[in-house]
Formats: C-alpha cells, structure tokens, sequence
C-alpha cells in the first residue's frame, strides 16, 4: 500500500514536472527562432539576451532528464532509473542546502554591499543622478537618506522624490515637476532598500529550505520503491 502511494505520488509530481520542463524548452527554441521579435517586440530593449535562450534550452533539458528518470522509473518499475532519480534530487538537495546556508550567514553582508552601491551611485545634482531616480519612484524614497540628501540653495529634490510626479511621469506641467524637500518623500533610499533586499534573501532561503524537504521526499520515495521491487525480484528468484 505504502509502496504503491509513494510509486503513484513519483508519478504525478514528476509527470507534472516532464511537462513543465518541456514548455520551458519549447520557450527556449521559440527564442532562438524568433530571436529579433522577441528582442524588440517582447522585452522591448536592445541588450544582447542571447544567453536567455542557452539557460532555457539548458535548464529545460535538465529538468526532463531528472523528471523523466522518476516518472519513467516508477511506471516502468527500474530500479536504475529511480536510483538514478534518487541521485539526482540527492545532488540538488545537496547544493541547495549549501546556497542556503550562504544566504543566512551572508546576508547582512550581501544586503550592507547593496547599500554601499546604492550610496556611491548617488549624486546630490539630479541632473547627474538619472539611475537613482528609477529607485526613488520605485521605492518611493528620496536620496540616500531622506531629502536632506540634496544639497542646493533651492530647496529642491529630484522630481522622482515626490508622488504628484510619480503619477504622471510624462507631464509637462513645471508644477509637478519641481519638488521641494517638504514634499518629498521623507525615507531614504539606501536603508529603505538595504531593508528589502534583506527580506527578500531571507524569503528566498525559506524557499529554499521548501524545495530541499521536497527534494529529500522525493528522494526517500525512490528508494523506497526501488527497494521494494528489489525484495519483489528476490522473492520471486527464491520461489
């Protein structure tokens, strides 16, 4: 019963999963046919993404082997194709454990050296700060530390620090495009995003530690049922 659960559960996951590594093949080829459109029309820009199509194409086929293995190994009961199954999630398993480890034990490192970036990118003449700006209407912060990062006898930011800007981008109305510290926004970009990425690796590595006890699952079924055909093959050769 146990044995017949586990072989039907290495099934569906892994047929589930064959599918999905097919579709990211056939997205990998379709890419590298229509290359130009999907450059220009798709991601409307004009930086090479020829390695988009490789990582595709690459990962699609990994993913097949891997998922092929298990579906195949407990339809077809192999005991080859399951321990090579098995070996494959053990070496993921494997890996995965150690990017996690990284993250939790580097990440106010990682997350301090996105700060650092953030602070040397700045610069107080927002004619001279266009990348910032993406970062202050995303984020909707203003300078490095507040608008007191600004410095001119204006009193004035960049209009991506206030939100009547933020709206409309595109307007031509001087109004909303001067902003004054007082109606910036009053956070700073640095800690503001410093902050975001911390979270966002802590997220990352609890969804980590989730695949890893789905790799480990997987893994414990396979054998399972390889072990269980083995004792069915040694029973049936010593009757």
């Amino acid at each position: 019963m146990c044995s017949c659960l586990a072989k039907n559960i290495l099934v569906g996951v892994n047929l589930i999963l064959t599918v999905a590594s097919f579709a990211i093949l056939a997205l990998g080829v379709s890419i590298v046919t229509g290359y130009k459109y999907f450059q220009e029309e798709i991601f409307n820009i004009e930086l090479d993404i020829q390695f988009l199509p490789t990582f595709l194409i690459t990962l699609g086929v990994i993913a097949f082997i891997i998922s092929f293995s298990g579906c195949c190994g407990a339809i077809l009961e192999s005991i080859c194709m399951l321990k090579t199954y098995a070996v494959f999630m053990g070496i993921l398993a494997v890996i995965k454990v150690a990017f996690t480890i990284f993250l939790f034990m580097k990440n106010s490192e990682l997350s301090d050296g996105v700060q650092r970036v953030i602070d040397e990118s700045f610069s107080s003449d927002p004619g001279q700060n266009l990348p910032f700006h993406g970062l202050e209407s995303t984020f909707k912060c203003c300078g490095t530390t507040g608008p007191d990062s600004y410095i001119n006898d204006y009193n004035l930011t960049s209009p991506t620090c206030c939100e009547k800007f933020n709206e409309d981008p595109t307007t031509t109305d001087d109004a909303n495009r001067i902003c004054t510290k007082d109606e910036a926004y009053p956070q700073g970009c640095s800690q503001l995003i410093r902050n975001f990425f911390y979270d966002t690796l802590k997220i990352v590595g609890f969804i980590l530690i989730g695949f890893i006890v789905y790799e480990i699952l997987t893994l414990t079924f396979a054998l399972y049922v390889a072990a269980t055909i083995q004792m069915k093959i040694v029973g049936t050769e010593y009757y």
